[in-house]
């Protein structure tokens, strides 16, 4: 049931609820949908008069989708979040338009690998990725080696080193692994590769929960008190 988003709502305290598989298909297809339209729009060489003819249909769209809000996104159960599943993530997420998304896997020593291409849309040198999404996603893929480490943990510090252009329009590679584990302290780092060449490398510093923080995330998603802290911190 729809509630008016962002009223009442402190999203650190909060879990979005686990939607069932067949509508989370069906968030992946809307939001590759309207992941071709983000592009579209950017690019297209309409005159005025389509742009705003076709802004006011997109208009009436987005009123039917909104008939029905949650207060914040779902997620999915704690078990998939360890698996790096996570569809309506910003980065990863395929139901999510703004997600590039990144695909994630994990490889037997430990090491993280990632792939990604950009589209124009995320441009911000000319035919350049723009620094801000270079830094998300080396920040999520540090994320999942910390993850792949069994220390997850929130970014409290990253640093990018910007080395070269990265480009959009072809695949890029991208590999992070942990590297020091210290209490709730956790490091580790990074990089991009685009055909070969290291454009841009991030280490990270990452703080682990707290026990009462984990405590409170699986008692709101109901897991039980001795559940694995992965992907529900």
């Amino acid at each position: 049931m729809g509630s008016d988003p962002g009223v009442g709502v402190d999203p650190a305290y909060q879990v979005g609820e686990v939607i069932d598989p067949e509508t989370e298909d069906a968030a992946v297809v809307l939001g590759e949908s309207i992941r071709r339209l983000m592009s579209a729009a950017v690019l297209t060489g309409l005159d005025a008069a389509d742009r705003i003819a076709i802004a006011a249909e997109i208009d009436q769209l987005t009123e039917r989708l909104s008939v029905d809000l949650r207060a914040i996104m779902p997620w999915p159960a704690p078990e998939s979040m360890a698996r790096a599943m996570r569809p309506f993530s910003p980065v990863i997420g395929t139901a999510n338009p703004l997600a590039p998304p990144m695909t994630v896997e994990n490889l037997s020593d430990g090491t993280v690998i990632g792939q990604v291409t950009f589209e124009p849309i995320h441009e911000g040198p000319p035919g350049g990725v723009h620094g801000g999404w270079v830094a998300s996603v080396l920040d999520q893929l540090l994320g999942h080696a910390n993850a792949a480490a069994g220390a997850v943990g929130m970014t409290a510090e990253l640093t990018v080193r910007y080395r070269r252009r990265t480009p959009y329009g072809v695949p890029l590679q991208l590999r992070a692994r942990n590297d020091s584990i210290d209490g709730r302290r956790v490091h580790s780092s990074g990089e991009i590769v685009a055909d070969g060449v290291v454009t841009a490398e991030a280490t990270g510093f990452f703080l682990q929960p707290s026990a009462a923080r984990i405590a409170q995330i699986k008692g709101i998603l109901g897991a039980p008190a001795d559940a694995s802290a992965d992907g529900v911190a």
